[in-house]
């Protein structure tokens, strides 16, 4: 039986945005993730927040603080001040970390939801910055092995991508968060497409400019853990893997120093360029099964490059051995794991991306350094958070932390439904049995 013709079927025209508006739509809402102001949090009553994570913290922390110490008269040999300079810098990076832990995890959660554009543009500026006034010579800006990237503050340095970090987290998740109260994650022209510009320039800055391609990886690491927790679903995650893969392999070839960490992975390296991961696998072998122990090391001597830094997890090795790696690698299982529950109990969205992009950042940084330091992926240069030797870095990874810690005040007693927890940014809704049992009894 043949269907009636319908002359509105075929004369009628079809509703359809312009495509120069559409692409207008996708920069409107980029604009407004980075300098709109933003509707108010909602979120429910405060209970005891997660001290588990402070406990493993502290204990990461305290043991790279005491492998510090132990390997200090190695590293500080001939140097100004000696031992005591060196660990009271370390100390005070440790302090100050602290510190932002502390009144990050005080600061209203609101705070970061307006600010978070803001600091995204004035991290990305401050990176940017720092090679141009390098290439001009300006006294202010540190440059080492022929890479800027720090600013040179007298009393300490600054490394300005370790802000950038904590700036792509905040902003994405808050550009991210609207996709998803839209229903649009998974629209190439009104949220990829504008996503993975701004992206390019972070990487272009990071990758290119400062020649800095683990935390270029960083970075993708933890847009592309907030892409999944929003819901993108997996045929654009190839395709946007696919594009990532190619930037990586394009940004691998045009510089040598890649090109030669690569061929050292593959084998086909130099006895210049094999000898940082030579030195990283007798540390880590003559560790055998119990360490050295404290004080003992032999390649703190200077014979491994960047021993309190990049190398530290083959240092730990040396003096630990492969059980006290065993408990590290455990520490940070356990920590990364506390920190990705909260995003399958935390209501609102926005939340729940900063939680899911910290531990994209963590996780990345703790997978780069011991994947580097045992041979599994090609020699990289980023630290083991917490452990490593350095203020930025304990600093902003600390403050990022506190934010999570911040946000386990308010998470439920059940796991989000699936489906709901993401379509509004800021439902907290009625269903009181979503509520968390702390929540009658008040702070603790």
């Amino acid at each position: 039986m043949s269907m009636p013709y319908n002359s509105t079927r075929w004369t009628q025209p079809i509703n359809r945005a312009p495509e120069s508006r559409r692409i207008k739509t996708g920069a409107h809402d980029l604009l407004s993730a980075l300098f709109s102001k933003v509707s108010a949090l909602q979120l429910g009553r405060k209970h005891r927040p997660d001290y588990t994570m402070v406990i493993l913290i502290l204990a990461l922390a305290l043991t790279g603080l005491v492998v510090l110490f132990s390997i200090a008269p190695a590293i500080t040999s001939g140097s100004d001040g000696g031992q005591a300079a060196f660990m009271w810098r370390q100390g005070l990076f440790l302090g100050i970390g602290l510190l932002a832990f502390g009144i990050a995890s005080k600061i209203p959660l609101d705070f970061w939801r307006r600010w978070s554009g803001r600091l995204f543009v004035i991290a990305l500026v401050l990176c940017f910055l720092v090679p141009v006034l390098g290439a001009i010579h300006v006294p202010i800006v540190t440059c080492s092995l022929g890479a800027c990237r720090w600013y040179n503050l007298g009393v300490g340095s600054f490394q300005p991508a370790e802000f950038l970090k904590l700036g792509v987290v905040l902003f994405v998740s808050g550009f991210l968060a609207v996709k998803v109260q839209k229903g649009e994650i998974n629209h190439w022209r009104k949220t990829l497409l504008p996503l993975g510009i701004v992206m390019l320039a972070a990487l272009f800055v990071i990758v290119i400019m400062q020649k800095d391609m683990g935390t270029g990886v960083a970075l993708m690491a933890i847009v592309l853990v907030q892409l999944i927790v929003a819901g993108l679903n997996v045929r654009n995650m190839m395709m946007i893997l696919a594009v990532v893969g190619a930037l990586g392999v394009v940004s691998i070839i045009v510089a040598p120093h890649r090109l030669a960490r690569v061929a050292t992975f593959f084998g086909g390296g130099t006895a210049e360029t094999d000898y940082h991961i030579n030195q990283a696998m007798i540390a880590l072998g003559s560790g055998g099964w119990t360490g050295r122990g404290l004080g003992q090391s032999v390649q703190a001597f200077g014979w491994l490059p960047e021993a309190v830094n990049d190398s530290i997890f083959a240092i730990l090795g040396e003096t630990l051995g492969f059980v006290g790696l065993l408990v590290i690698i455990g520490m940070f299982a356990l920590l990364l794991k506390r920190i990705i529950d909260k995003v399958d109990y935390t209501e609102n969205v926005y939340l729940r991306l900063i939680v899911a992009g910290v531990f994209g950042w963590l996780g990345a940084h703790v997978a780069l350094n011991i994947g580097a330091m045992t041979h599994i992926i090609p020699l990289t240069g980023i630290t083991l958070p917490l452990v490593s030797f350095g203020g930025t870095s304990m600093l902003f990874i600390m403050l990022a932390l506190g934010v999570v810690f911040a946000i386990s005040r308010y998470t439920l007693h059940s796991k989000v439904k699936s489906g709901e927890g993401g379509v509004n940014e800021n439902s907290v809704g009625g269903r009181r049995q979503w509520r968390s049992h702390y929540a009658d009894r008040g702070d603790r």
